[in-house]
């Protein structure tokens, strides 16, 4: 205010003049939030354009690989389902086996082998 005047204290001049003064003020504030929300539209605008593709990019990646993992899948389950009968007969195979004869036999073979492969050795020297 001119000269600290009260509005009322104030003739037609002066209040004209501080009228235009603080509208020189508002219309800088108003000039001031018109570039500050230009430019953020201009931010959000330049991250959408860039962020945009590489997001679709991504979730292209995403399903690319979400479908190999259902053939992966799928592949598995046909193996297992195709091969589960001939490894239950392997298993009952398996179990058939008497494994302390068959430890036995072997060490009936490794007491019979042994004079021979001594023998044998003799006539290496």
């Amino acid at each position: 205010m001119t000269e600290n005047k009260t509005f009322e204290q104030m003739d037609s001049r002066e209040l004209l003049s501080e009228i235009a003064r603080y509208q020189k003020k508002a219309a800088g504030h108003a000039r001031l939030n018109a570039v500050v929300g230009v430019l953020v539209a201009a931010v959000l605008l330049v991250t959408l354009l860039v962020a945009l593709p590489r997001a679709v990019a991504v979730l292209d990646h995403m399903e690319q690989s979400l479908q190999e993992i259902d053939t992966f899948v799928e592949n598995a389950d046909r193996v297992v389902a195709e091969n589960s009968g001939a490894v239950t007969e392997a298993l009952g195979k398996l179990n058939g086996v008497d494994f302390d004869t068959l430890n036995e036999a072997i060490q009936d073979l490794s007491d019979a082998v042994k004079p021979l492969a001594n023998f044998a050795r003799m006539f290496k020297s």
